[in-house]
């Protein structure tokens, strides 16, 4: 019976553990936020420890390093809003109901967070996912019919990541006023309309 108790309070000291770990997780990362959303350039860890009230090796027991932390901010922000994590989309064809979700999902952001992602901080961000954005649009570009070639399918996958940045979405949003559905089909006409210039250029051939 003792054996028992003893596994029973063990099993307890864990979850309890894991439980106060992900609370001071949570911590972290709406301090992240807080301070990306004061308009800092740069983001500090002595600033996010300051405003979390936590000590600088505590942040890198849970992130092991700053670009970790930030890589983690934006499905923070997502799971704050009650979204599930966004399925960008892998083909030409679903480029305009990705744009929607793109749209919808920042719509779903209270001020703090998107005071956060407008931040000049947030530029950090954006910077490390860089290369994972341009792999997901060339996957993209490499579905369209007939194959472009090299140099025109990595220029399509560059415009493709302008595109669907957070800053040109809120520009439509924002700025011009006008609805998700009119900006996804702004963005599919565009990208529909250098596909079809593309494939129609003189002299086109695969490569160029």
């Amino acid at each position: 019976m003792d054996h028992i108790a003893n596994d029973g309070t063990r099993a307890y000291r864990s979850e309890l553990r894991a439980e106060q770990a992900d609370e001071t997780k949570v911590r972290i990362l709406d301090a992240t936020v807080r301070v990306m959303a004061g308009g800092i350039a740069t983001l500090s860890i002595p600033a996010v420890a300051r405003e979390a009230r936590v000590s600088i090796p505590t942040i890198y027991r849970h992130f092991g390093t700053k670009q970790d932390l930030l890589a983690a901010v934006y499905p923070h922000l997502e799971r704050r809003a009650g979204r599930a994590a966004l399925v960008m989309p892998t083909s030409i064809g679903q480029l305009r109901d990705g744009v929607r979700m793109l749209l919808d999902q920042l719509e779903s952001f209270d001020d703090l967070a998107r005071a956060a992602m407008a931040s000049p901080a947030a530029s950090e961000a954006r910077a490390l996912s860089m290369p994972r954005r341009l792999d997901l649009t060339r996957q993209m570009a490499n579905t369209v019919e007939p194959p472009l070639g090299d140099v025109d399918r990595d220029r399509l996958a560059r415009l493709l990541v302008i595109l669907t940045s957070s800053s040109a979405l809120r520009t439509w949003r924002d700025h011009l006023g006008v609805s998700a559905d009119e900006a996804a089909d702004d963005i599919e006409w565009v990208i529909d309309s250098v596909i079809a210039g593309t494939a129609s250029r003189p002299g086109r051939s695969a490569g160029t």
